[in-house]
This record gives structure tokens, C-alpha cells and sequence, in this order.
């Protein structure tokens, strides 16, 4: 009887120490991961700022010209292009024109976002200004229905350093919106 009784206790004794090594291994992975995980998405510095100085679109020549001008406290390295071919002004812009861009000298593309220059670095200096040229042939004429680009979104970025590494850092805080009006 002492016997059956034991081995009662010798199988919750497993059972316990498996439960046991069980919450220890996943509190020791839940560790190790948090470590991947940033704290907090990294931000462009306060006081970043961008603006549009001139914008045409030109069904004709069906050509987008952007003339942008840092007017914020720091350089900035380039900017994320987006546009929209909806009338509702309130869509978000979905459409890349990175891919359209004719790229002149000193520009690049870079993880869909149009660069000042192919260095990382931040080039465009507080009070400079930069003009890009888009070819968007594929939301010209203006009399197609459904194929006139009607806004566009554009989002400064930079290069920072962050705990010692160069970063690819998103503005969004600066984020600009255009209305556009196909002539």
C-alpha cells in the first residue's frame, strides 16, 4: 500500500518540475527577445521641417516638377513620395512615385524614397532647396477617368545617429500634403 502510494507522488513530482522548467524556459526566451524589440521607434529630431516652394503637373509633358525647400533647424537626407488618384481628398496615398522619378544629378533612390545624394548623409541643409522631376505618363491624360493624380504626400527623412550606428530615420511628424491640379 506504501508502494502505490508513493508512486502517486513520484508522478505529481513530474508533473510539478515540468510545469516548473517549463515557465522558466519561456520566461528566459521572453528575455532574450525583448533584447530584438527596440524600445522606441527612432524619430527625427524637433524641428525638422519641409515644404513644397512649387509644384506643377503637367499633362501635356506628363511630368510631375516638386520644388522642395528645408526650412526646418536640421539637414535633411531625402523624403518618401506618395500621390493618390482618388477625388476623396481624405484617402490615404498609396501610390509610390519613387519608380517615376528622373533622376538628375546627385539623386537616388533608396528603399522607395528619393535621396539627395547617393552618400549617406544628411545634404540638404537648413534654407536649401531641391528640385525633382517625376514621370508620371501613367495617371496622364487628366481627361481619362480614374487616371489623374489628384494629391501627394511627402515624408522628410534622415540619417541620425543612434546609440553610435548611422540610422535611416522617417520623419513623419513632418509629413506635407500637396493638392494637385492637372494643367
Amino acid at each position: 500500500m506504501l508502494l502505490k502510494n508513493r508512486r502517486g507522488i513520484s508522478i505529481v513530482i513530474g508533473y510539478v518540475l515540468l510545469i516548473t522548467v517549463s515557465i522558466v524556459m519561456s520566461v528566459v526566451v521572453f528575455q532574450w527577445l525583448r533584447t530584438y524589440v527596440p524600445k522606441e521607434a527612432p524619430k527625427c529630431s524637433e524641428g525638422t521641417s519641409f515644404l513644397i516652394r512649387e509644384i506643377s503637373y503637367n499633362c501635356t509633358s506628363q511630368k510631375l516638377s516638386i520644388d522642395v525647400k528645408n526650412n526646418g533647424k536640421f539637414s535633411i537626407n531625402g523624403y518618401f513620395i506618395h500621390a493618390s488618384d482618388k477625388s476623396d481628398l481624405e484617402q490615404l496615398a498609396i501610390i509610390d512615385l519613387s519608380p517615376k522619378l528622373v533622376v538628375q544629378e546627385h539623386e537616388t533612390i533608396y528603399l522607395s524614397s528619393v535621396e539627395f545624394s547617393n552618400v549617406e548623409e544628411n545634404n540638404l541643409l537648413p534654407g536649401g532647396t531641391h528640385s525633382s522631376l517625376f514621370n508620371v505618363a501613367d495617371y496622364c491624360p487628366c481627361d481619362a477617368p480614374g487616371k489623374t493624380l489628384t494629391k501627394i504626400e511627402i515624408i522628410p527623412t534622415r540619417i541620425q545617429d543612434i546609440e553610435g550606428k548611422k540610422r535611416f530615420v522617417i520623419c513623419s511628424d513632418a509629413k506635407i500634403e500637396e493638392t494637385l491640379t492637372c494643367h
